[in-house]
């Protein structure tokens, strides 16, 4: 008699499926057809089989590959699989039971003999698969003095959940009855729709064991993590009459750093979740260490790690005896969080925060080595009836306001959240900018101070913003860097400024432009060849194109800077180091870098006329540049004692509000036409300029 089992038989010849097909279902089986190799994978995916036979020659996926792909996932024991091969094909059946086939049948097929193979590896494998089930209540036996041991029983609906499994949720055995919603009504809400649907899929067969995880409400309300495992026990049709398992208390895990043994930032989110009820002021500070990445890189392997331990240590050292209690975490990748879950006022988490700064001022060692580091801290305050995840938004709004401010910390305020929407509408404005035509090129003469006469010209962005007006630089060029938005702007004052240098040059043969890179933009691989691009699509001679770059840039990576300085100068492109003077290390970049052009930072050029200091500044630059056969720009001339001061100390250019601010493209030819064609002109300021050699 046919044991009941569900079976599945792939086979291309729709007459042998047919034949064999309704014998077996007279014979009592269940039986699924598959006509080709693919469909047969599908099927079994889809739904639990156990036994199957197959055709060794299929199309498609042939009876081999589709047997390798099978064992990948189930056993012999699990999934067994017949082969149906032909007499003479003795080869491939010995590579078939190689690769996990439990038994062949020959064709033409002796029915009797391939149901009595059929049987016999039927009750072998019901034989195993009940030793491993009692196996495995067997471990579930011997967990369940430690986990929470529970039994579905499917046929009424009870569930038995075991002492511990009360115990673990803070409940005594009178509290918990048999049903179901003392289970899963626990569960978090966000976890509950998952768990009920992984346990579905294992009832369907889709899923050979219950692994899940996830929150339970224990009886004082926290959340637990909880890892829960369990079977599925079937009748000899294969219907589930029971599930049995066990939780695990796994919230250490899922809750604590590793690294430096703080609970991390689940657990900072779980409990910012119950701060709304406590109606206590709660404060939250966000500790952020500077240039993390920066120093772990310098660090040996394993020691940044090592740092972070140190750190969370000597944070929780500084607050040995501070009152009230606070709670410390680590709540992401070098930022650790306090949360006072009962703050006197604003002022004590500002003291909070100046207190930590000063712990943090003494070097950590690393091994033999000792590392300074720093942090920005980020604050927020509020009363219990605000939802904590608010508390978290504010310090993070504050941490990077404080961090744009270059401050050491900073507490949220309410003109922050106005800052920040005023700030997400510019960015979304700003990405249409350039697909607007709202950006505008404007240039500021260039003048040689020893003939006055304009020789080139910088090129700076405007935005026409809609409803804004003209928006200067200073207002949206930070946004621009921060986002990676001065990327595309830069390549479009690229373009432009090329564009009309080229049409300038048909008149003015040797002006030339000059044109800021920002360090972003710098970073990009091609930029390259993006500046060849637009000097070849405007016509313009490489030498007439001037690339302003800060120290930034070569700071941060000297070898890459090196090797793109040396690609653009080898185009014939000219580079001038921006702010000349205002960096530590200007001279060591003159001597390794190939700038042709200096360009002296507008500090010293305001404090010329009161300064002795500025003067002599400027004085040694002018110097340098000579005998570097280096040019020297001055920009920020405002006034006719700077240019006087300037000239006199050998400085050859400026430009300046004195000769002109920056004007559009239309104003510009009409002062190259003005200013170098006759010899006299005023200035913004109503001032006579002598122009060409009159003085």
């Amino acid at each position: 008699m046919a044991l009941p089992a569900r079976l599945l038989l792939a086979d291309d010849n729709e007459a042998n499926r047919d034949l064999l097909s309704r014998r077996l279902l007279r014979a009592g089986y269940h039986v699924d057809l598959a006509e080709e190799g693919h469909q047969a994978l599908e099927m079994v995916h889809s739904r639990r089989y156990d036994l199957l036979l197959l055709n060794l020659r299929m199309p498609g996926i042939g009876g081999l590959d589709l047997l390798r792909r099978i064992r990948e996932t189930w056993g012999p024991s699990e999934l067994p699989v017949i082969m149906v091969t032909a007499a003479e094909d003795t080869s491939d059946v010995v590579s078939a039971l190689r690769l996990g086939a439990n038994d062949y049948v020959t064709t033409p097929l002796d029915f009797s003999i391939a149901l009595a193979r059929i049987e016999t590896r039927l009750r072998l494998s019901f034989a195993d698969r009940e030793v491993r089930r009692a196996n495995d209540f067997y471990q579930l036996a011997l967990r369940a003095s430690e986990e929470g041991l529970w039994d579905w029983d499917l046929a009424t609906g009870k569930l038995y959940y075991s002492e511990r499994w009360k115990a673990m949720l803070g409940l005594s055995a009178d509290e918990v009855s048999g049903g179901t919603e003392e289970w899963f009504g626990r569960i978090h809400p966000d976890d509950r729709p998952r768990v009920t649907g992984e346990i579905q899929a294992h009832v369907e067969g889709h899923l050979h064991r219950l692994e899940t995880e996830y929150r339970i409400r224990h009886k004082d309300g926290r959340y637990l993590w909880m890892e829960n495992r369990g079977g599925a026990s079937r009748d000899a049709s294969g219907r589930v009459i029971r599930i049995a398992g066990y939780q695990t208390d796994i919230t250490t895990r899922k809750t604590i750093d590793p690294v430096t043994s703080l609970p991390n930032r689940m657990w900072l989110d779980q409990e910012l979740g119950s701060i709304a009820g406590e109606g206590k002021r709660a404060a939250l500070l966000l500790v952020d260490l500077d240039r993390f990445d920066r120093l772990a890189e310098s660090l040996p392997p394993g020691g940044a790690d090592l740092l972070l331990a140190s750190v969370a240590g000597r944070l929780h050292a500084s607050l040995n005896g501070w009152t009230p209690a606070i709670a410390e975490v680590r709540s992401g990748e070098s930022q650790f969080a306090l949360l006072l879950r009962d703050a006197s006022s604003p002022d004590e988490a500002q003291r909070l925060a100046d207190w930590l700064q000063t712990a943090l001022q003494a070097p950590i060692l690393v091994g033999d080595e000792p590392v300074f580091v720093s942090a920005c801290v980020g604050i927020a305050v509020t009363y219990g009836d605000v939802p904590g995840d608010h508390l978290l938004r504010g310090a993070t709004a504050a941490l990077r306001h404080a961090r744009q401010r270059g401050a050491h910390s900073e507490v949220f305020q309410a003109a922050m959240r106005q800052h920040d929407l005023a700030e997400t509408r510019l960015v979304n404005d700003l990405r249409h900018a350039a697909n607007r035509s709202e950006l505008v090129v404007y240039y500021q003469p260039k003048v040689d101070l020893g003939t006055r006469e304009i020789v080139g010209f910088e090129a700076l962005v405007r935005w026409n913003r809609p409803g804004f007006g003209l928006v200067q630089p200073n207002d949206f060029i930070v946004t621009a860097e921060r986002t990676g938005l001065i990327v595309p702007i830069g390549r479009h004052v690229l373009e432009r400024a090329c564009r009309d240098t080229a049409e300038l040059r048909g008149v003015f043969p040797g002006v030339e432009v000059s044109v800021n890179v920002s360090g972003r933009q710098l970073a990009e691989p091609d930029l390259v060849e993006q500046v060849r691009d637009c000097l070849d699509s405007a016509g313009l001679d490489p030498g007439a194109l001037r690339l302003e770059i800060t120290e930034t840039f070569l700071v941060e990576d000297p070898e890459k800077a090196l090797l793109m300085l040396n690609r653009f100068r080898a185009m014939g492109v000219g580079l001038k180091l921006d702010d000349f003077g205002s960096g530590y290390s200007s001279l060591d970049y003159l001597r390794r870098f190939p700038f042709d052009t200096l360009k002296v930072d507008r500090s010293f050029v305001s404090g010329l006329a009161s300064s002795h200091e500025s003067a002599e500044i400027v004085r040694a630059i002018a110097g340098l540049a000579r005998s570097l056969h280096m040019e020297m720009v001055a920009e920020g001339i405002e006034n006719r004692a700077q240019f006087d001061w300037l000239r006199s100390l050998g400085c050859r250019y400026g430009q300046g509000y004195w000769f002109s601010r920056p004007v559009e493209l239309s104003r510009l030819k009409e002062l190259l036409h003005g200013w170098n064609s006759s010899n006299a002109c005023v200035n913004p300021a109503g001032e006579r300029i002598a122009c060409g050699m009159e003085e």
